[in-house]
């Protein structure tokens, strides 16, 4: 998800779930840019606008980029990987750009969703999104670090499957007891090249959240994959 968990506090109402403790320091030197990395200009003009979302979709504006104190923190170490890839970044590795935006999807879906690419340096996408699949079966169950204190917030996981898109697709729902409900929030991840689209979907505390359809991810990468073969053709030539 790149709906920092700041911001869900804001939409549902919920007490926050962020420690400042686990601040980055913007990932460090490591890797190299990618060939078909995009600037922020670029990572904006790639995300998908009004006229190319499905029918019943709407955009509500752009959104901000989790900053590198707002990485939710895993009271086990073994889960940490399933909320940097939550958070869109770790402690080692912070994106090189980011783009995001609002959506509000049909009636029928009746919640907030969240769209996002980001940019990383080359091999840095695989490495977040390898290592959450690899945490993901051993993390049914954790705690999440409330802001501010020692409170932990209860977390379950849920792997589900998902259309295979761009070079990997993962998706988990996430749920989280609050002092405001119980929150069941989807996310479908995709890599593509050495960038990532992270989608999620927030309802009010007790309500069930659908994940954003196949057709508007597909419609995403796409546009991404586009973009991303013009950049590596360019310079080729």
């Amino acid at each position: 998800m790149r709906v920092s968990f700041r911001r869900i506090a804001g939409v549902a109402a919920v007490p926050l779930f962020l420690s400042a403790a686990t601040a980055c320091g913007g990932g460090g030197d490591g890797g190299r840019k990618a060939p078909d990395a995009l600037s922020g200009d670029e990572l904006r003009a790639v995300l998908l606008a009004q006229q190319e979302l499905p029918p019943g979709w709407e955009l509500t504006g752009g959104g901000a980029p989790v900053g590198d104190d707002e990485i939710a923190e895993a009271d086990r170490s073994a889960c940490q990987p399933v909320m940097d890839l939550v958070s869109g970044r770790s402690a080692d590795i912070a994106p090189t750009g980011q783009a995001d935006a609002g959506l509000l999807g049909p009636d029928g879906l009746g919640g907030a969703a969240h769209i996002g690419v980001n940019q990383y340096k080359e091999g840095q996408a695989a490495q977040l999104l390898d290592a959450a699949r690899a945490a993901l079966p051993t993390c049914a169950g954790f705690g999440v670090r409330q802001a501010g204190g020692d409170g932990i917030a209860p977390a379950a996981t849920a792997v589900g499957e998902s259309p295979w898109l761009g070079d990997g697709t993962l998706f988990f729902r996430l749920t989280m007891t609050t002092d405001a409900g119980a929150l069941s929030i989807p996310y479908t991840v995709v890599r593509k090249g050495s960038a990532l689209v992270l989608t999620s979907t927030l309802n009010d505390p007790g309500a069930g959240a659908d994940a954003v359809p196949e057709v508007l991810l597909r419609a995403q990468v796409d546009k991404l994959a586009k973009a991303q073969l013009a950049k590596t053709g360019a310079k080729a030539q």
